[in-house]
């Protein structure tokens, strides 16, 4: 079997992923971030019961994985969104805007039947070598 021609940099200080898969994957000049959901990542707890209080710890914790691989927000050129109601599309896309800059990253928004969280986040970071 040939190496592998990429790295999982999941943050040390992160509990393992709940299931078979790497938090963020470097290969060659882009970070893939799995989908990062609203909980704690010392306690595991729901970061809110409402929209604007989960996506905001969505946001925190997409930024920490991104941080955890030298990259940030900036560095941000797609998103994937899932949103348990799609109907909260509005409250989710201004929350959104506090957190990203101009010229937004490319996005894709999808109604996703989630376990028990309302907002979902998944994304694709360039790095600067």
């Amino acid at each position: 079997m040939s190496p592998r021609n990429w790295t999982s940099l999941d943050p040390p200080d992160a509990p393992p992923p709940a299931g078979a898969y790497s938090r963020c994957i470097r290969a060659g000049g882009l970070l893939f971030i799995s989908g990062q959901v609203p909980r704690d990542f010392e306690t595991g707890a729901l970061l809110g019961a409402e929209l604007e209080t989960q996506t905001r710890g969505v946001i925190a914790n997409l930024r920490r994985v991104l941080e955890g691989a030298g990259a940030g927000l900036d560095d941000v050129v797609s998103v994937t969104a899932y949103l348990a109601d799609i109907g909260d599309w509005d409250t989710f896309n201004r929350i959104y805007r506090e957190a990203f800059e101009p010229p937004y990253p490319t996005r894709t928004t999808v109604g996703a039947a989630l376990h028990d969280v309302l907002v979902e986040l998944s994304a694709v970071a360039a790095v600067r070598d």
